[in-house]
């Protein structure tokens, strides 16, 4: 996640690191990438990942991917590439297990949403009654 900014000003050394590291060839999803354009691609990620994640939405989803991404990282660079990508895993992993919290945006629209649900629940609930007293004030004058 912020490894995103480190990727474009260090893009070289990151590259540089990937090409010196050729374990990462193995994975068949990116086996026929070059180390810039996976660089690159691991910055996208990063970024896209840092956005949702640390803005509160999709926590549980997007922070599964986070540990894949930065545990790619861990495996394929060990701590060549610095102690940011464990630690961003761990960070992850964390959000994976406490599922965000009370401050994050999912919270925020969650009860939004309940909010919503009971002011509708309100609204037909008078609209019930006032049909119920309508009715009754037609059968008392049909009577």
């Amino acid at each position: 996640m912020y490894l995103g900014v480190a990727h474009i000003l260090g893009m070289h050394e990151t590259a540089a690191l990937f090409a010196a590291h050729e374990g990462w060839r193995a994975w068949p999803p990116i086996d026929g990438m070059r180390p810039y354009e996976l660089t690159l691609w691991l910055a996208f990620v990063e970024f896209f990942l840092g956005v949702f994640v640390f803005g509160g939405l999709f926590t549980r989803v997007l922070g599964v991917v986070a540990v894949l991404v930065a545990g790619f990282q861990v495996l394929a660079l060990g701590l060549a590439g610095g102690v940011v990508a464990p630690l961003l895993a761990l960070g992850a992993a964390l959000v994976v297990a406490r599922g965000g919290g009370g401050g994050t945006m999912e919270s925020a629209l969650g009860k939004m949403q309940r909010r919503s649900i009971e002011r509708q629940r309100e609204r037909d609930e008078e609209r019930r009654l006032e049909r119920e007293a309508k009715r009754r004030a037609a059968d008392a004058a049909s009577s």
